[in-house]
């Protein structure tokens, strides 16, 4: 192969070298002496950031050989920030990048079930301290509008694709019960790498969470009157402690590889157009980095709580839920694999129940953080001094900040938090 330089030298410094860009292009096939890769360009993926804990970038690679006069490969890569020390320590500390660069390279890549539609961008290679998958943006994908809540075409195709991505998991134990002759289950193997992550009572992140919406609630709601004050303080933190026990491993309900950070940026739509509008026809899921093994009624209830309108959310639970496992069974009947001996449909809807905290609480650890505008977002957690403050110091007044002068981020915000004081804390009023 030849290449000619970068356009970027600085980026390739930190990140990517030139032989990397060879690496990359043979992993898609283009291994031939006669591939000559013309020249490539790296670009940050956004002006804004798209996620909290790394640094996002696209590489466009134009090859071309004796049997074809050009071609361009699209990538989307994702890699600890350099920028930015204390989001690269969190990332360090939770062994994130570690977690997600197994999840694709090892965990996915048994998870294929021939025929199924994909659920995520395709894992192409890793580097040291990077991840390169395929460009979704190029394929037409894209995420929501995060200040519009899901409507009923969008909550669908994402539900349709979460039973593909649990389907995967139940599918993979299926088989390899039946060539070892014994119930296998992908906890077992994997335990060292599915973590919890973030989601431990003693994590700085989580209690940060915990507390700073308290906080948020005993200035702003509504409820933090002297007849309901104590009672909510006296209940927050078993509330809170309490939903991390149901993202436990189950012996009770059927147990899956979990997404577990299903809220709108990690969701990407492609459209199709009818008449004058765009519809949903595909869905994919994207940043596994929170993976966990848990019952998959957990997940379903994340993607809803992080994602609808409550009322909304409510008002269709029924019908969304019957879609979600009517969609797993038909998956799992191509595999000649019968639903009832997974998990009853009267058994999903009780896990859904229980699982309806779960939610709720990582809604609450999310929303304060997503529920702002792109310019804030980038101003705020791209200065290492203020993201560690943020995340582990003082949460809660970084919330009320934002809730004196910002009358939507506050309703919406609060809804969630006062949610878990009316269901939860005191339950009376529900």
């Amino acid at each position: 192969m030849e290449d000619s330089k970068n356009s970027n030298p600085r980026f390739l410094n930190h990140y990517i070298t030139e032989e990397d860009v060879k690496i990359i292009v043979k992993k898609c096939d283009y291994s031939n002496d006669d591939v000559t890769i013309k020249y490539y360009t790296i670009e940050n993926a956004s002006s804004k950031m798209l996620g909290f804990l790394a640094d996002y970038w696209r590489l466009k690679v134009i090859v071309s050989s004796d049997t074809i006069e050009e071609n361009v490969l699209c990538f989307f890569i994702k890699a600890v920030s350099k920028t930015n020390a204390a989001k690269a320590n969190m990332v360090k500390e939770l062994n994130l990048f570690k977690k997600e660069t197994f999840f694709y390279s090892i965990l996915k890549e048994k998870m294929v079930v021939p025929g199924l539609k994909p659920w995520s961008a395709k894992f192409v290679t890793s580097l040291e301290e990077a991840m390169v998958l395929e460009d979704l943006d190029a394929l037409h994908y894209k995420s929501c509008n995060k200040f519009l809540r899901f409507d009923t075409p969008h909550t669908l195709r994402a539900l349709e694709t979460l039973a593909r991505f649990h389907a995967a998991s139940i599918v993979l134990e299926n088989k390899k019960s039946k060539v070892l002759g014994r119930p296998y289950i992908l906890q077992n193997e994997f335990d060292q790498f599915l973590d919890k992550g973030g989601y431990k009572e003693n994590d700085i992140w989580f209690q940060q969470c915990m507390t700073g919406a308290l906080d948020a609630v005993k200035s702003f709601s509504k409820y933090a009157t002297e007849k309901y004050i104590e009672k909510i303080e006296n209940t927050w933190s078993n509330i809170w402690i309490s939903a991390l026990s149901l993202s436990n491993f189950s012996t009770k309900y059927k147990n899956v590889i979990c997404h577990r950070d299903l809220w709108n940026n990690n969701i990407m739509f492609h459209y199709k157009k009818i008449g004058d509008s765009l519809f949903p026809d595909d869905c994919v899921i994207v940043d596994f980095q929170a993976v966990c093994c848990q019952p998959l009624a957990g997940d379903v209830m994340v993607l809803l709580y992080c994602n609808l309108d409550p009322t909304f959310r409510e008002e269709s639970m029924p019908m969304f839920l019957n879609h979600y496992y009517k969609e797993l069974k038909i998956i799992l009947e191509t595999c000649n694999i019968f639903i009832d001996n997974i998990i009853t449909e009267r058994q999903f809807l009780e896990s859904a129940e229980e699982q309806r905290l779960w939610g709720l609480i990582v809604c609450a650890c999310l929303i304060p953080q997503f529920w702002i505008d792109d310019d804030l977002t980038t101003e705020t957690f791209t200065d290492a001094d203020q993201f560690k403050d943020i995340m582990s110091k003082d949460k809660g007044a970084f919330i009320k900040s934002i809730m004196e002068v910002n009358t939507d981020y506050r309703e919406k915000v609060l809804e969630i938090f006062d949610e878990i004081v009316i269901k939860y804390c005191l339950p009376q009023l529900d």
